[in-house]
């Protein structure tokens, strides 16, 4: 897969609203659970490295390095440099992981959306209930 297509993919992440860009961002949300990948350059530091890695094995999050280096990831995003960026929706994570041919990563994440949809119909399969003591009026 050419590193253009996945840059431009991160690139529109980044303009949905579904990518935390920076170490300090996407070591955010692996904490508070929004994470479905983490991405590191092959130039990220050895402490940003440990760093991510610690972040990532404490909430099972995947850690990708998908071969470009700190200012390409930067330039996609519209920053300057970029240590390491976490894709915080499931379905941009699948389309990235097929991007970069990971079938058994791809199906980890295709399994998680289908949990996340069982997940969203009970909820609002509860909110209609006929017994409820909420009235509108």
């Amino acid at each position: 897969m050419e590193k253009s297509e996945i840059l431009t993919l991160l690139g529109l992440m980044r303009r949905s609203g579904h990518l935390a860009v920076g170490a300090d961002d996407a070591a955010e949300s692996c904490a508070r659970g929004r994470a479905r990948l983490l991405l590191l350059p092959d130039d990220a530091a050895g402490n940003t490295v440990r760093w991510m890695e610690s972040a990532g094995q404490q909430k099972e999050v995947p850690i990708l390095r998908p071969g470009f280096d700190k200012q390409a990831l930067g330039e996609a995003l519209g920053v300057g440099t970029c240590s390491a960026a976490a894709v915080c929706d499931t379905g941009f994570a699948i389309a990235l992981s097929r991007k970069l041919e990971m079938e058994e990563l791809t199906a980890r994440l295709e399994e998680k959306l289908e949990r996340e949809k069982r997940r969203k119909a009970k909820k609002l399969a509860g909110k209609g209930r006929a017994g409820s003591t909420k009235r509108g009026k």
